[in-house]
């Protein structure tokens, strides 16, 4: 298995990328109590939360496909700021709401938006950086979005205590900051427009070419499945966490200190990235990014004190770190030239679904078992999927040895 022999560097247009994405990263923290926010402020019940919650996850689906679609046709530069514009824009409606009811339409219209800068930053990064590089490239990106959410969280400690809407506010302010290094700073590119020859051959439009090609790719498939468990736990994480604190009685700015311990943790979880990659294989790391979520994960559940919950929420993000980063270029380094934008909306769609479904988790096992239920039930999924991968890896290896696995397959020793 084949290494590169040292850490590879940042290309300068992935450094913007990044600071770009670290000063929308800065108020970054509203989503996590929209939640509170609709009980405190509208006096919504739980019923009526769940609804909202779950109208913002719906929306993020076509949010997320006219982002991957956008980002092969039209460019990187121009979909991330119609993205950011459109997050603003809804960001301001919550912030302004006077009624439930124009809080669901802000949280419908934040959903349409909040998901389409994804996959043109995603596509960016796997054009930027050779293939042996792009696992370290999202683990540098997603590391540097934690180091970013640490001043988050202290922002959120802080704004919380003026009112909750002023959260919304700043998070619209952080949105239009960054599209303005987008707009000064990433050159125009016109994405890639070349299709998959395999559908140019039946007569296809290049958007659908690019569509069907991911749609039908097997390899991508064990990618999407299990990138839907990492992202539905991580929905239940980022949605419930504020939840437990307010159920338990505790301030708001209790969650966003929690946040910032959880979000400094990406800084270890980066280098423990970079030292296992050095020794192991995509399913290794994953294997080991699930086992330490899932414990984080369990003592979310069991905390009863705020120490214990940020414990917990630091082992879960430095697991979840090592998943999300190598999931995305496990997918980035599957997409032909031209259609990585499509291949990682593919991969976000489980984002989508993940955000739709973790309110009803959270309002139903919360409802029936108590607050830390959900929590436990997400532990146990995550920790299915790792007994899962871990009884695929000998198989795999024994593929591999005889020459069953596809070149693709063979690069890592792994389906994921």
């Amino acid at each position: 298995m084949a290494r590169p022999p040292r850490t590879p560097s940042l290309p300068p247009r992935l450094r913007v990328l990044i600071a770009a994405r670290c000063v929308n990263r800065l108020g970054g923290f509203s989503m996590a109590f929209l939640g509170v926010l609709l009980v405190r402020e509208l006096g919504a019940g739980a019923a009526e939360t769940a609804l909202a919650l779950t109208c913002f996850g719906v929306a993020t689906i076509p949010s997320r496909i006219v982002g991957g679609h956008l980002a092969d046709a039209w460019g990187h530069r121009s979909t991330m700021l119609l993205g950011l514009a459109g997050c603003a824009a809804a960001q301001l409606v919550i912030a302004a709401a006077p009624t439930l009811a124009w809080a669901l339409l802000g949280a419908v219209l934040l959903g349409l938006a909040y998901e389409v800068v994804e996959p043109p930053t995603q596509a960016l990064v796997s054009d930027l950086v050779p293939e042996h590089s792009r696992a370290f490239a999202y683990s540098a990106l997603n590391a540097s979005l934690a180091v970013a959410g640490v001043l988050a969280g202290l922002v959120a400690a802080a704004v919380s205590g003026l009112g909750l809407r002023w959260l919304f506010v700043v998070d619209a302010a952080t949105c239009l900051a960054c599209a303005a290094v987008v707009a000064h700073r990433i050159p125009r590119s016109t994405g890639a427009s070349s299709p998959p020859r395999e559908a140019t051959d039946v007569g296809v439009t290049p958007a659908r070419a690019r569509w069907v090609a991911a749609l039908t790719d097997r390899r991508l498939r064990p990618v999407v499945a299990f990138g839907t468990v990492a992202a539905t736990v991580t929905m239940v994480v980022v949605f419930g966490v504020p939840l437990l604190v307010e159920q338990r009685g505790l301030s708001p700015a209790v969650t966003g200190w929690v946040l910032a311990a959880g979000a400094a943790a990406g800084v270890p979880g980066a280098w423990l990235a970079a030292a296992l990659r050095r020794r192991t294989d995509d399913a290794g790391v994953l294997l080991v990014g699930e086992m330490v979520a899932s414990a984080g994960l369990a003592t979310i559940a069991l905390a009863g004190h705020p120490v214990a919950l940020a414990a917990g929420l630091v082992a879960f993000d430095v697991g979840s770190l090592l998943v999300i980063a190598t999931t995305m270029a496990r997918a980035g380094t599957l997409a032909p030239d031209g259609s990585r934008g499509t291949y990682l909306a593919v991969l976000g769609l489980t984002w989508g679904l993940a955000t739709s479904v973790a309110p009803a988790i959270l309002a139903t096992l919360g409802t029936a078992y108590g607050p830390g239920a959900p929590f436990g039930a997400a532990a146990m999924a995550l920790l299915g999927t790792a007994l899962v991968r871990a009884g695929q890896r000998p198989r795999l290896r024994r593929r591999t040895s005889l020459g069953g696995l596809p070149p693709a397959y063979e690069r890592d020793g792994s389906t994921t």
